[in-house]
């Protein structure tokens, strides 16, 4: 290995170690806990208006457990907030160079799996924070309507149309709504 090679993995694995510290995601880097902003304790949250100020709309979103944070897209069908995790459905279909970062990212992608383990998850939107739980969309119907809508939003954001899906590699993308936390119980001795 070259000294700049070594040199590159020591100060990215520093970078990435000190973003772990931080209140949040530091762009396309994962963060630490989402501290700071308003605690929103109504459950019932008219995203619509919540995300109303981004375009397109990416937010923070923090897992409980782990404790990492990241910037992540989302959109709102029907009144509900949904955040996408692509496996390949859209990235294996965006023209290159774009598509490489994402094949990138594919490749460090497990807050999905994080998130079927304990759906406990802390959003901020804006100066916000919202305590949630994060449920995999599992319906058909639904899984169908979220994807075309996911499809749409990507050709407008690429203004020019998606790609043919490649016939090998990874094709899967999964819907987490956000929904309100369960309170948890308190049991007293006695």
């Amino acid at each position: 290995m070259t000294a700049f090679r070594i040199v590159s993995f020591v100060l990215l694995a520093g970078l990435l170690s000190g973003c772990a510290l931080l209140d949040g995601p530091v762009g396309p880097f994962p963060g630490g806990a989402l501290r700071d902003g308003e605690l929103v304790d109504d459950e019932n949250v008219d995203w619509e208006a919540a995300t109303a100020e981004l375009s397109p709309l990416f937010i923070e979103l923090q897992l409980v457990e782990p404790p990492r944070s990241r910037t992540t897209g989302a959109f709102v069908l029907d009144g509900d907030l949904y955040i996408p995790c692509d496996l390949g459905f859209i990235w294996q279909r965006i023209p290159a160079p774009t598509r490489w970062v994402l094949a990138t990212i594919y490749r460090v992608k497990d807050w999905h799996e994080d998130a079927l383990a304990d759906g406990r998850v802390v959003l901020r939107i804006g100066d916000r924070r919202y305590e949630r739980q994060a449920t995999r969309i599992t319906d058909p119907v639904l899984l169908s309507r979220l994807r075309a809508r996911i499809e749409d939003d990507a050709q407008n954001m690429l203004d020019e149309p998606l790609l043919e899906m490649p016939e090998e590699g990874p094709r899967e993308i999964w819907f987490f709504r956000i929904d309100p936390r369960a309170p948890t119980r308190q049991t007293t001795a006695g």
